[in-house]
């Protein structure tokens, strides 16, 4: 073989062998085609897909795909701007579906601001965030009760819990007297004159809560006790998604508590009394039906709720679209809530000059409501009678069989064919008759409507203009039967008949918004400047009529027309607000950061003198993670220090309080009567703004290569110029007059921590915690040093407001001992309603001067622990909530036991005279004051999301099925005696008689099963 044959053949044996080896290895390459998609089924255009250690990699299409080919055991990265990034092993060719969660509280994550978006990074005032990524799993019919225990100073407190009421917000503390405690409501960028009843929470995309004056002053005259920002969703370029969303569960009291029967009553009289019963007793016995009052008020609560939604767009034009269904049954009965609701944003981009948005949020609402609290439908029940009479009862009292019992067929005076021995404890109807004989609801229509047209002039500067409504009609509808009164005849009587009544409320406000926002944005070299300015004006008109009737022919017609009219009123009421607004932030090199604003507000309920209110804000930070000195790889990786300093105002008094309105009266002129006006209070043209000025200071931090994550503030706000209604003599023709007058302070200390315990592929763990604490001080209270403010007259309780106190606290009397009750006595579960009073002076007296302070309602310390974990597809979350220091003044006590006077006029009780001088109600002493601490497990969500293979078979890009619980666990503090310490339900608009309780809905635990699907 010659050289080069041998060449050749060398040659051709190499080629072989590399064209051998080549199509092996391209034999072991595999393509993995996938989706990426958002938590919420839409898909993720633009998304990075890299091969790990490689310069291999794609970004997904309009409609989140992707295809890339590599060698098996190669690692995918999956990434997106504000997302949380996925890793995913390349085994064999085939389909796969990503799932990107936002990310939560880093440095990175957006926020917005009020009219603009701003990363958490440059953020100089106190936001917080909250993005909602299974709040829609809470089983709660509002958007603003899945916020409990979520953010740090954002107290949540359900204080009514029957179903659809409004929870108290309230965002560090009280900051007023008479003007309000709110927070404001922003629902995409619309501030709305109500509350978050109208949200479905299934629309809501992320919630920011503005918390210090420099970020709420944007809002100038409204932002005085924070501000509340809702985001709801919207299209993403790419195919159109259909979501579905449902939830159905039940509910239960949490707790129940006892009432004696008539046989353990017997018992115990027979163990103070010698063995011995009264006649009441042993008369009683023949009836006897132990009957527990709570098994018929409660029953057992539903809910459910649909929604469907529809999603997607073009680089052009994106849509959302929803609807929902909710029904939810309340655990007293006759208390349901029904809501029907939709939401519509649009938002177009016809190109890069023009960009439109159009939002639509209508609802309409029906809500059943009992007329009276818990303690009134309890009380009245005897744990002897059973509801409806038996043959035995039909015998003595004339009853028909199967009708429903009051006490006061027992009473030979209002019931001529009982002839036994009174037995009656009452007058009142038993709790199922002022239930189920009386029609309570209210329907109402909202809708939420904006649209805005944003022009850019360049890259850089662009005026957005927007227009929208908020109408609102709200009809509330009351109708009592014959035999749901108080009246002391029995039921069926003509004069029971007469005593029916019935009312008809109507409600209609109309707000009209216009907004100008000029935006100015650009970076040149190591500047960042931000600047807004704009105009805006908002008219509210509210109109209302009443209208009442008695006397009806008849239970089954309810309408007014079938009865007298008794009574017919309308009113009308106006107020407009007008304002200018400023703010400009700057950052140097991402290290030094500047925001200043200003808002310029002028209403209409101020004086003539003094209409318009000047806001200003400042606030500094410095990244001092970004500076050249500080160590890279540090254990604190990023930092970030901050201060703010800001006013902001509150006119929510109401309108005309700054003019003289006047009232009819009746005047004699001679002989005759001739009608005429009075002033009901002078007019003050210097009436104006109520002003709040706080300093925040703050510190960001994440530490552990970002895993972890800490933010803490520390603030002080005082108010000035408090609105306050100056009493005056009413000798003057008039009783008094709106006034600036008086100073409140709050201060206290917020942190919030998030850890990224476990980030493992098929294991995660993150925990978010959050405390504050929030001291309340009185500086200065008008004309006065002390305040002090009866609430029920006929069970006398008292609270002060003093200067170097706080805003409100209970006062009375010390408890020093009970009255003992003995004797052969009726009826069942009779106490005293007095108790032995401390001489606190040892004047050998009880009286004013031996008053003192027994507590107070504000906690002195609530924190929240979410935990979220996820094993590959099976997912947990749940979330811990505990409030501690405050006290509640509970008034149900002294309803669920039968009292009698301790003063000596009743026939049980004989007292030393020098005892009966130190008696008192127990209303107005410690015996009525708790401890309302409580830890509470708020929720758990657990789901299994199911794997790619199934939801391609169905052609779903998203199925996960969930089991929810709430209040599953709740520690009620030692000593607390009723239903709910949280249910603080009465004079819950004056902050200067907050903490009185009587009568609360109870506390419930809801268990949910739920489906959250995307196709």
């Amino acid at each position: 073989m010659n050289a080069k044959v041998y060449f050749k053949s060398i040659l051709l044996a190499v080629l072989c062998c590399f064209l051998s080896k080549q199509q092996v290895y391209a034999q072991t390459k595999v393509t993995v085609q996938g989706i990426v998609k958002t938590s919420d089924g839409a898909a993720l255009p633009g998304a990075s897909v890299k091969v790990k250690n490689s310069k291999q990699g794609t970004v997904t299409d309009p409609s989140g795909g992707f295809n890339l080919t590599v060698q098996p055991g190669q690692v995918l990265e999956i990434n997106y701007l504000g997302y949380q990034p996925q890793s995913y092993t390349a085994v064999k060719s085939e389909t796969i579906y990503i799932t990107l969660l936002e990310l939560q509280n880093t440095m990175e994550t957006v926020v917005v601001i009020g009219y603009g978006t701003q990363k958490k990074s440059s953020v100089t005032g106190a936001v917080a965030k909250l993005n909602n990524d299974n709040l829609n799993q809470i089983p709660v019919a509002r958007a603003d009760q899945a916020l409990t225990g979520k953010l740090a100073g954002v107290q949540i407190q359900t204080t009514d819990a029957t179903v659809g009421a409004a929870p108290v917000i309230k965002i560090r503390g009280a900051a007023s007297i008479t003007a309000g405690t709110n927070p404001l409501i922003v629902i995409d960028g619309y501030p709305v004159p109500t509350d978050l009843s109208a949200v479905d929470m299934n629309n809501v995309q992320s919630i920011e809560v503005l918390k210090d004056a420099a970020s709420a002053a944007i809002y100038g005259s409204r932002g005085a006790n924070g501000v509340i920002l809702i985001t709801t969703k919207s299209g993403k370029d790419g195919k159109t998604v259909f979501g579905f969303n449902n939830a159905t569960g039940f509910k239960s009291v949490y707790r129940r508590l006892d009432f004696p029967t008539l046989s353990q009553w017997a018992d115990h009289v027979k163990s103070v009394n010698n063995g011995k019963l009264s006649p009441e007793i042993l008369a009683a016995q023949k009836f006897d039906v132990p009957t527990d009052p709570q098994d018929i008020v409660f029953q057992t609560g539903l809910f459910q709720n649909t929604q469907v939604n529809l999603s997607g767009g073009s680089p052009t034009v994106k849509y959302y679209v929803s609807g929902e269904a909710l029904y939810d049954k309340g655990v007293i009965l006759k208390n349901d809530y029904k809501r029907y609701g939709g939401q519509a944003n649009i938002d177009i981009t016809p190109n890069k000059k023009w960009k439109i948005g159009i939002s639509l949020t209508p609802s309409y609402t029906a809500q059943n409501t009992p007329t009276y609290k818990l303690h009134d439908l309890l009380r009245s029940f005897a744990t002897w009678l059973p509801l409806y009479a038996t043959d035995t009862i039909s015998k003595y009292t004339g009853l028909p069989l199967g009708a429903i019992v009051n006490q006061r067929a027992f009473d030979p005076s209002t019931n001529p064919k009982y002839k036994g021995i009174n037995l009656s404890a009452t007058a009142n109807n038993n709790g199922y008759t002022n239930l189920a004989g009386i029609e309570n609801t209210t329907y109402t229509y909202k809708t939420l409507a904006n649209a805005n047209v944003q022009y850019n002039f360049s890259d850089a500067l662009s005026l957005k203009v927007s227009g929208g409504a908020f109408i609102s009609n709200s009809s509330t509808e009351f109708f009592q039967k014959s035999w749901a009164t108080r009246d002391p005849n029995l039921q069926g009587s003509a004069v029971a008949q007469a005593s029916t009544k019935g009312t008809l409320a109507n409600t209609q406000t109309v707000d009209l918004l216009n907004e100008n926002i000029l935006n100015y944005a650009k970076s040149f070299g190591k500047h960042d400047l931000n600047v807004i300015a704009g105009f805006t004006v908002q008219s509210t008109k509210i109109s209302s009529s009443n209208s009442a009737a008695t006397n009806f022919a008849t239970d089954d017609i309810p309408t007014l027309n079938a009865g007298t009219l008794s009574a017919l009123s309308s009113t009308e009421e106006h107020n407009a607000l007008a304002s200018a607004l400023f703010r400009a932030n700057y950052a140097y090199d991402n290290k030094y950061l500047i925001s200043i604003g200003s808002r310029w507000d002028g209403s209409s309920r101020f004086g003539a003198n003094n209409k318009w209110g000047y806001f200003p804000s400042a606030s500094l930070g410095w990244r001092i993670s970004n500076e050249d000195f500080y160590t890279k790889g540090a254990f604190v990786n990023d930092l970030k220090v901050r201060a703010s300093y800001g006013a902001t105002g509150n006119n929510n008094i109401g309108n005309y309080k700054a003019y003289a309105n006047v009232n009819t009266v009746g005047a004699i002129l001679g002989d005759a009567t001739s009608l005429g006006f009075n002033s009901s209070f002078y007019d003050n043209p210097n009436l104006g703004w109520e002003r709040s000025f706080s300093f925040n200071g703050g510190v960001d931090m994440a530490f552990l290569k970002n895993r972890f994550t800490l933010t803490v503030d520390a603030y002080k706000s005082t108010t000035k110029d408090l609105l306050f209604f100056l009493p005056i003599n009413t000798i003057t023709g008039s009783s008094g007059v709106w006034v600036n007058s008086g100073e409140v302070q709050n201060q206290g200390l917020e942190f919030e921590l998030n850890a990224k315990i476990l980030d493992q592929t098929n294991l995660k763990w993150n925990v978010s915690a959050n405390g504050a604490t929030n001291k309340n001080k009185v500086n200065n209270i008008g004309n006065s040093n002390t305040i002090i403010s009866v609430g029920d007259p006929k069970r006398p309780n008292y609270f002060i407001a003093k200067v170097g106190n706080p805003l409100v606290q209970f006062y009375g009397y010390e408890y020093d001992s009970d009255i003992q009750v003995g004797g052969n006595y009726w009826p069942t579960n009779v106490h005293s309603d007095r108790i032995i009073a401390r001489d606190i002076n040892g004047d050998g007296v009880v009286n004013d001067q031996d008053r003192v302070v027994l507590g107070q309602p504000t906690p002195k310390f609530t924190w929240g622990l979410t935990n979220n974990l996820k094993y590959k597809n099976i997912d947990l979350s749940f979330v811990l909530q505990g409030s501690h220091g405050a006290s509640v003044f509970n008034a149900d006590p002294n309803y669920y036991e039968t009292q009698f006077s301790a003063t000596g006029t009743s026939a049980y009780l004989s007292l030393p005279t020098a005892l009966q001088a130190k008696t008192k109600y127990k209303t107005e002493s410690r015996y009525a004051i708790e401890d309302a601490s409580f830890i509470v497990l708020r929720n758990v969500n657990i789901g299994y999301t199911f794997s790619d293979r199934v939801m391609k078979a169905i052609k779903a890009s998203n199925l996960r099925i969930y089991v929810s619980a709430a209040n599953l666990w709740y520690k009620f503090a030692k000593g607390y005696s009723s239903y709910n310490p949280e249910g603080v339900n009465e004079y819950t608009d004056d902050p200067l008689k907050n903490g009185y309780q009587r009568g609360a809905a109870p506390v419930t635990r809801n268990i949910t099963f739920g489906v959250n699907a995307n196709f």
